[in-house]
């Protein structure tokens, strides 16, 4: 039985809502490991739970979670970690001389590398690329088969990702720069973990509309897009962390409900209508994120941007509803919650076309296949030799 351990990071806001920052937890590692997969944040519960139905010794480490990380080592004799800092991981990655060493040192990167020297998996698979350092990554190289890196966001610099042997991502823009450094690199899509599908007919849900997403400078046309369809659809609701002074000055304050993580996200998409959907600049002309597949698998309508490659991924007006312009945007939003047969015909549509296609369980099934053919391939080498 092949082994794979998936990297995850959780945002630390979520992990504090989930109780994953303090230090205490009761029960084992494991038991708690498996509780924090279970609550629906990032993909790697998702990926782990569909990468076992298909025969792989999968598990997922949340390198940045204390509370586990301090439960893993003192279960398994190794020297606690210090907790100063332990948020800083991403940027002790990026300090010229703390990225050096971090690994040798009873903190966040080298409990991760105590933990995979235990474990030694054939895959190592890091989604969290930006928390490895170069160094770092090159010693965890040591202890496995293959080093893979999934990313779908602003990439780090060159040497980050040159010791992986294979890099995976949602954006075909990626996948042309990591081969084009000459690293190996595959197309995989984000998707929709299946067990939060909500079958509740679209019109019967309390929530007219819906956006979850993050608020910030760093998406300018968010609050414009938001705007238009609050005054089209009073009832619309929004979720995620916002800048109070751009709510606030954009007359959104009242809509907005705070951030929502896992499950908690999950029971909202379940009981919304309509999903307005956005995409961050690095998608470029690519329909790419994954709240498109969780609008939809959850069973609402998706009211998402008009991108090159989007008719691969769902049939406008049929499956979900597509726009050029904020205010395209709005007057389709509008429009689905105006007429009640359409709106119901277009969830539906979309949710059995994620169900059926854009589900982890068909991503694990592709990443199956990407990765037994690197593994088969590495066995023939050590062959020849």
């Amino acid at each position: 039985m092949p082994t794979i351990a998936l990297v995850d990071s959780y945002y630390p806001r979520a992990l504090a809502d989930f109780g994953l920052d303090r230090v205490l937890l009761d029960g084992t590692y494991s038991d708690n490991v498996e509780r924090a997969a279970a609550l629906g944040f990032g993909t790697g519960g998702a990926y782990t739970r569909n990468l076992q139905e298909l025969g792989w010794d999968a598990r997922i480490l949340i390198p940045n979670a204390l509370a586990l990380q301090d439960l893993w080592t003192r279960e398994n004799g190794v020297r606690r970690p210090w907790r100063a800092g332990w948020r800083y991981g991403p940027h002790i990655a990026r300090l010229p001389i703390a990225r050096s060493i971090a690994h040798r040192l009873p903190h966040l990167h080298g409990t991760l590398a105590a933990q995979i020297r235990r474990i030694r998996p054939d895959v190592l698979y890091v989604q969290d690329i930006n928390l490895i350092s170069p160094s770092l990554a090159r010693e965890l190289r040591r202890h496995v088969r293959l080093l893979v890196g999934e990313i779908a966001s602003p990439l780090p610099p060159a040497a980050y990702l040159a010791p992986y042997d294979l890099i995976v991502s949602a954006l075909p823009t990626i996948v042309d720069t990591a081969r084009g450094r000459g690293i190996a690199a595959e197309w995989i899509p984000l998707g929709f973990d299946d067990r939060w599908a909500g079958y509740r007919p679209a019109t019967s849900r309390s929530i007219d509309a819906v956006f979850v997403g993050s608020i910030s400078r760093l998406q300018p046309t968010t609050v414009p897009l938001l705007r238009a369809v609050a005054d089209r659809v009073p009832g619309l609701q929004i979720y995620g962390p916002g800048d109070p002074g751009m709510l606030e000055s954009a007359g959104l304050r009242t809509h907005h409900h705070g951030p929502a993580w896992g499950s908690g996200m999950f029971s909202i998409l379940g009981d919304s209508k309509i999903v307005v959907n956005r995409h961050g600049s690095i998608a470029g002309d690519f329909a790419v994120n994954m709240r498109m597949y969780e609008a939809t698998g959850s069973g609402a309508a998706l009211v998402t941007e008009r991108k090159s490659n989007i008719r691969e991924l769902f049939e406008p007006g049929t499956e979900i509803e597509t726009y050029d312009t904020i205010d395209e945007a709005a007057e389709k939003t509008a429009q689905l919650l105006a007429d009640p047969e359409r709106l119901d015909r277009v969830a539906a549509a979309g949710q059995a076309r994620t169900l059926r296609d854009h589900s982890y369980a068909r991503r694990a099934e592709r990443l199956t296949q990407v990765l037994d053919e690197r593994l088969r391939g590495r066995s023939t080498a050590g062959q020849a030799r």
